[in-house]
C-alpha cells in the first residue's frame, strides 16, 4: 500500500509544472556598446631596412633588446655591410687609379704645352729673321737670292702659323682631356661616397625617443640577430608609451550608436584587470573585415584615455571597452527568458496564459528593454 502511494505521488510531482512569474519593472538602464580593442601609441615610428642599391636581403648584425627605452639618435639595429664594404674596396681602388691617371695626365699635358710654347718661340725667331732678310733692298744681290729670301720668309710664316695652331689645338684638347679625366674621378668619388652613406645607413638610429617593440612577420615570428629579412619588412615599432590610446573594433550593428566625445570605460586584459576612463575621439569612415579569417564587418574607433599608466600600458595589449550610448530613466524591463519568438514577432505570456505581442528596444545583458506592448506591473510567466 505504501509503495503504491509513493508511485502515485511521484507521478503527480512529474506531472506538475512549476510556473515562475516575473513582474515588469520600471528602472534606470544604461544602454552600453561593448567591444574589444588593442593599445597603441599616438606617436610611432616603423623601422625597416634602408633602401640600398642591389640589396634585397638584410642580415641583422645587432639588435636592441625589446622594451628598451631609447633616445633620439641612439642605435636601434645594424645590418651586415660586408657586401657593400667589398664593393667599396673595389670602387676605392678604381678611384685611386683614376686619380693617379688624372695627376699624370696633368703633368704630361703641361709638359707637352711647354714644348709647344718653345716651338712657337723658335718659329717666331725664324720668322723674324726671314722677314728681315726678305725686306733687305740691296742691288748687289742677285735675283735668285731675293727669290730665295722671299721663299724662306713664306716657309717661316707657314711654320709659325702651324706651330701656333698646334699650341692652340693642344690647349683646347688638353682642357677636354682633363675635363673627361676629372669627370671620371668625380663620378667614382660620388660612388664611393654613396657606398659610405649606405654603410652608415645600415646602422639605423632612433628618429625619436620611445620604446622598442618588435614587429612580427607573417608567420608571427619576431626578429633576432643573425636572421635575414626582406627589404621593406618592418622589424621595430618605436612607440611613445607616455601617449597611449586604444584602437577599438566596433561591430557594424553598433557603429551607429557611437558619437565623438562619448565616455568610455576601458578594462585592460591581464592577470590584474585594470580599469581606465576615456572618450571617443575618432570614428573610422570605412567598414572592413575583422580579419582575413573573420568576415564580420567592423568599424575602427580611437579611444583617448583621460589618464595613462606608462608602467602598465604597452602597445599590443588587448582591452575591453564599454560605451554608455544612452541612459533610459524609466525603462520597462524583464528577464530575457520572458520573451519568446513567434513567427516574425516577439511575444510574452501573461500570468493568465494569454500571449501578447511586444516590441523590443534594447537587449542589455540578461535584460530586455521594451518599446511597446507592456506596462509596469504586468506579471509575465517565464
Amino acid at each position: 500500500m505504501n509503495k503504491m502511494f509513493l508511485v502515485v505521488f511521484l507521478f503527480v510531482l512529474l506531472g506538475c509544472e512549476q510556473v515562475v512569474n516575473e513582474s515588469v519593472k520600471e528602472e534606470k538602464i544604461e544602454v552600453i556598446v561593448s567591444a574589444s580593442g588593442e593599445l597603441e601609441s599616438k606617436h610611432t615610428a616603423i623601422i625597416a631596412p634602408p633602401s640600398v642599391s642591389r640589396m634585397w636581403q638584410y642580415q641583422i648584425k645587432q639588435l636592441l633588446p625589446e622594451n628598451s627605452q631609447v633616445k633620439k639618435g641612439e642605435l636601434l639595429v645594424s645590418f651586415d655591410d660586408k657586401k657593400i664594404t667589398d664593393r667599396l674596396f673595389d670602387k676605392q681602388v678604381e678611384l685611386d687609379r683614376a686619380q693617379k691617371e688624372l695627376d699624370n695626365k696633368k703633368i704630361k699635358e703641361v709638359a707637352t704645352e711647354q714644348e709647344l710654347i718653345l716651338a712657337v718661340a723658335e718659329k717666331e725667331m725664324e720668322f723674324e729673321k726671314a722677314k728681315r732678310k726678305a725686306e733687305i733692298v740691296d742691288n748687289s744681290r742677285s735675283e735668285n737670292d731675293r727669290r730665295k729670301s722671299e721663299i724662306d720668309f713664306t716657309v717661316a710664316q707657314n711654320d709659325l702659323f702651324l706651330s701656333q695652331g698646334k699650341l692652340k689645338f693642344h690647349q683646347k684638347n688638353s682642357l677636354l682631356n682633363l675635363k673627361l679625366a676629372q669627370g671620371k674621378v668625380d663620378r667614382l668619388t660620388g660612388e664611393v661616397a654613396d657606398f659610405n652613406r649606405d654603410i652608415a645607413r645600415l646602422k639605423v638610429k632612433a628618429p625619436m625617443d620611445g620604446m622598442v617593440i618588435y614587429k612580427t612577420n607573417w608567420e608571427g615570428e619576431k626578429p633576432a640577430v643573425g636572421e635575414s629579412i626582406q627589404f621593406g619588412q618592418p622589424i621595430i615599432e618605436l612607440a611613445v608609451i607616455e601617449q597611449m590610446q586604444l584602437k577599438a573594433q566596433i561591430a557594424e550593428s553598433d557603429s551607429g550608436k557611437l558619437v565623438l566625445g562619448q565616455k568610455v570605460k576601458v578594462t585592460l586584459d591581464g592577470t590584474q584587470e585594470q580599469t581606465f576612463s576615456g572618450k571617443v575621439v575618432d570614428l573610422g569612415r570605412v567598414f572592413r573585415n575583422k580579419s582575413p579569417q573573420d568576415k564580420r564587418r567592423i568599424l575602427d574607433a580611437i579611444i583617448e584615455f583621460d589618464e595613462t599608466d606608462p608602467l602598465t600600458m604597452r602597445p599590443g595589449m588587448t582591452a575591453r571597452i564599454e560605451v554608455i550610448t544612452k541612459v533610459l530613466d524609466k525603462a520597462l524591463t524583464l528577464p530575457i527568458e520572458a520573451v519568446k519568438s513567434a513567427a516574425d514577432s516577439k511575444v510574452i505570456t501573461l500570468e493568465s496564459g494569454i500571449e501578447k505581442q511586444v516590441e523590443i528596444a534594447h537587449i542589455i545583458g540578461n535584460k530586455v528593454v521594451f518599446a511597446k506592448g507592456v506596462k509596469q506591473g504586468d506579471v509575465v510567466a517565464l
